[in-house]
């Protein structure tokens, strides 16, 4: 033990506060810089400027990128340069600190001739509460102009593509996958599922509010939010609980939906696969207006896709045809978006979007099972309120209040029987938040920035079946936070290896009325030793809560066949199953660093890297996940009772809020064991590796190439009891890779551009076989092509075409060797059976 004596903390005070005053430097406002930027469009020169400034800057891109800014060369001061830059842009500064410049959209500026125009009147940055800050954990951002280079109508195919992502849990196609519990298709949604640990263990915003849960497995389902109504989608790979709460231990998801529309925009697609199956029609219909201080976007969205069935494909001969693997899907969203400023004092929004899924399929996997045929129908509806109000010395309020919902119907029907059985899952949240950020004080390294908040979330969770309710769940969470971002090091373009140095801390606390208290911190820092090259790191605590269903759902007791569990077909077994209210929170730890290259050299050249490692303890699993070989397995052992008793098989009986007898008579002296599967607290999980991604912009004759990558390797393990060993699950069938990639060209020139992209799944290993067999690594390639007529006036004026295949030499899913005759070969978490899928797109835009 040790102690500090006040002597020591007045001197490390002292000599912090010498560090500040030397390493600080404030920029003067006449200022000269030298500056050299070429005449280009708005977009780039701006973001020129930046670098030569030494500056922060956030502007509407789309508006900037469609004026050209002249030639600057020579010594001028910062606002100078700023003012030639903006000349009859449409664009002027909103605020500007020492270190950070915003940029809006002029109040009269018309909108770009023959072109729709967006001008937000905020910039949302995920990853921080603070505006105009820099977070210093990874961001990977989508824009609306990789959306369209894509090839993709729908939300969870985009998703799907991102190499930090997994495409198991709850997704479309995951019909007849092992593995993981989660790994099915209940309602047909598409959940987010980053570094493969669940799709519960990511969190989704919507505009940065939180999105409501989706049927058994409580993801958010993205598949409502239509691909023509979004302006960028903020990938946050890193656990930031601190920030947003609970769920968010693998990251964060927040979808920016356009605002500011000027003008309309009517699309319409068509869709179909080489082998046939998956033929798709779509519409939608964007239209908004803006005055000086008010706006209105609405955007209608329709898309019906027909099944894929096992007959239609070649690699899937072994199954029967009128299997679907694909379901049939009719989908229709509406969203609206709403504003009004009320002059700089206040500003008040409203975004709404409301959406229904039907979904149909047919299951029979040999001529002599049980045909059964599904049925599904998913409305959901998500809106947020949001006053803005602007208080004095730079201070800003935000109150929003949300309310989401969704109610999964799920209708099965066993013709041979003339039965039918219908189960229901509704989600509801509603919520109440506060925010309040603003500069704390001025150091001489520049301004202090915080924010900080508080808020109220209440969530409903309800399962019914053939009318009878099984679980309703109720749950209620106060909490607080803040954070804060101290620039140490003001930039200077002169002083070597130490350009800028900042650090930023939060911390969230959260009550729930069924879990108690806990408290969330998070530090990071951004230090760039030169202008081009940033440095960051973070380190933070997550928490996720149980979800409702795994604490309060029902407690089932079966009585099954020795047999189906790898025993003696003349013994009986007791099976104890469901919901568990004794179950702890999840927690997790982690912390990434990284960095980001952009260097003045190569202007348009960005190249970043991370770590990540993310060590997850107390996960909520049902330890035993396949039954078939569980009994004689030693490894299993722990969760059995072997020879129980009669009174403690009349114990387990009772304590069942159902039971099930699936042998006809019960003989207690049959039973060899009681199976303990229900939910638990049993596994640590651990997910190490890096992200890479590399994208670069350059003319070529009278265009201009685009080169993008991105790249992510995982180790994934899992340790069910202290007393088992850890378990590699990444590489392994129907989890996540062990590495992905994604990267491709884009030539642009004039109103055409080209598309090519490479995707890269590496082999993989199923266990299902002895020895564990290797499977192929998988290979395919995208191809869009887009055209925009140059006529500027007539009927033609605004059209686009756009023609995209996916898979475009269409190879087959690498085949899986696990035994079971009647079930895919391929791993339906990882690869797609669709094949070759072409589509064709017309767009007319005013």
């Amino acid at each position: 033990m040790f102690q500090i004596s006040r002597k020591a903390i007045r001197q490390c005070s002292s000599a912090l506060a010498v560090v500040l005053l030397l390493s600080g430097t404030a920029m003067a406002a006449e200022r000269t810089f030298t500056f050299q930027i070429p005449r280009e469009n708005a977009a780039r020169a701006l973001n020129d400027f930046a670098k030569q400034a030494g500056v922060r800057i956030l502007f509407p891109y789309d508006l900037a990128a469609a004026h050209t800014a002249p030639a600057i060369s020579g010594k001028y001061t910062r606002d100078e340069c700023l003012a030639f830059l903006l000349k009859d842009t449409g664009l002027e500064v909103a605020e500007q600190t020492e270190t950070a410049i915003t940029l809006r959209a002029v109040r009269t500026a018309a909108p770009v001739s023959g072109n729709s125009a967006e001008t937000p009147t905020e910039v949302i940055v995920t990853g921080t509460h603070i505006r105009g800050a820099n977070p210093s954990s990874p961001v990977h951002t989508l824009t609306r102009k990789d959306i369209e280079q894509s090839g993709y109508s729908q939300m969870g195919d985009l998703v799907r593509s991102l190499p930090e992502n997994f495409n198991g849990g709850q997704n479309p196609g995951v019909a007849y996958a092992g593995g993981d519990l989660t790994n099915q298709n209940i309602s047909n949604a598409s959940t987010v599922n980053l570094r493969g640990l669940g799709s519960d263990a990511t969190l989704v915003l919507l505009n940065g509010h939180r999105l409501g849960a989706d049927a058994f497995f409580q993801g958010a389902d993205i598949s409502a939010i239509p691909l023509s109504a979004i302006q960028r989608i903020d990938v946050v790979p890193d656990g930031a609980s601190a920030l947003y709460g609970a769920d968010a231990v693998a990251g964060v998801m927040n979808v920016v939906l356009r605002r500011n529309f000027k003008g309309g925009e009517i699309s319409a697609r068509a869709g179909t696969s080489a082998e046939g199956g998956g033929d798709e029609r779509g519409f939608s219909a964007l239209t908004g207006m803006s005055g000086y201080n008010s706006y209105l976007v609405m955007d209608y969205d329709y898309s019906k896709q027909d099944p894929v069935r096992t007959g239609e494909r070649r690699a899937l001969s072994n199954m029967y045809p009128i299997t679907t693997l694909l379901r049939a899907q009719e989908r229709q969203s509406l969203f609206l978006s709403a504003g009004h400023d009320f002059g700089e004092v206040a500003k008040l929004s409203f975004d709404a979007l409301y959406s229904e899924r039907k979904s149909h399929s047919t299951s029979r996997l040999s001529p002599t099972s049980l045909l059964s045929n599904g049925a599904q129908f998913t409305p959901s509806l998500n809106a947020a309120l949001t006053l803005d109000v602007s208080l004095p010395r730079d201070w800003h309020l935000r109150a929003s209040a949300v309310g989401s919902g969704s109610r999964n119907s799920y209708f099965i029907r066993y013709p041979a029987y003339n039965l039918t059985a219908h189960t229901i899952y509704k989600n509801e949240l509603q919520s109440f938040e506060v925010t309040a950020d603003g500069r704390l004080l001025t150091l001489p390294s520049g301004d202090v920035k915080t924010a900080f908040g508080a808020g109220y979330r209440d969530e409903t969770f309800q399962q019914g079946f053939s009318g009878s309710s099984y679980v309703r769940a109720h749950r209620r969470i106060s909490y607080i936070y803040g954070e804060t971002s101290i620039p140490l090091v003001a930039p200077s373009t002169t002083r070597v290896g130490l350009h800028e140095f900042s650090v930023d801390a939060s911390f969230r606390t959260e009550q729930y009325d069924d879990l108690g208290t806990s408290t969330n911190p998070k530090i990071g820092f951004r230090y760039m030793p030169t202008s081009d090259l940033t440095l960051r790191g973070t380190w933070g605590r997550s928490f996720k809560a149980p979800s409702l269903l795994q604490m309060y759902s029902a407690h089932y007791v079966t009585l099954d066949s020795a047999a189906n569990l790898g025993g003696a077909s003349n013994d009986t077994v007791l099976l104890s199953t469901g919901g568990n209210p004794s179950l702890k929170p999840e927690r997790s730890r982690s912390w990434t660093a990284g960095f980001d290259y952009a260097p003045t050299t190569m202007k348009n050249l960005r190249i970043s890297a991370s770590y990540f490692d993310i060590d997850y303890t107390d996960r909520v699993v049902t330890p035993v996940p396949d039954w078939t070989t569980s009994l004689p397995d030693p490894q299993y052992a722990p969760f059995f009772d072997m020879a129980p008793s009669a009174a403690a098989q009349s114990a387990m009986i009772a304590s069942a809020d159902v039971f099930y007898n699936d042998v006809g008579s019960y003989d207690p002296t049959t039973v060899v064991a009681i199976l303990h599967d229900q939910y638990t607290n049993a596994a640590a999980q651990t997910a190490k590796g890096i992200d890479l991604s590399v994208r670069d912009n350059f003319a070529v004759g009278q265009g201009d190439l685009s080169v993008f990558a991105n790249a992510t390797w995982l180790t994934l393990r899992q340790q069910t009891l202290i007393t088992q060993p850890v378990r590699t699950l990444s590489g392994n069938l129907y989890y996540a890779p062990k590495f992905r990639a994604r990267g491709g060209l884009s030539w642009q020139s004039g109103g055409f551009s080209a598309t090519g992209i490479v995707n890269f799944l590496s082999s993989e290993t199923d266990t299902g076989v002895t020895p564990a067999a290797e499977i192929a690594s998988w290979t395919t390639v995208d191809a869009t092509v887009n055209y925009a007529l140059r006529t500027s006036h007539g009927a033609l004026s605004g059209v686009k075409f756009a023609l995209a295949a996916s898979n475009l030499f269409d190879k087959i899913p690498p085949r899986t060797y696990s035994p079971a005759a009647t079930l895919p070969h391929f791993d339906q978490t990882n690869a797609s059976i669709l094949g070759r899928y072409v589509s064709f797109t017309v767009t007319k835009a005013w």
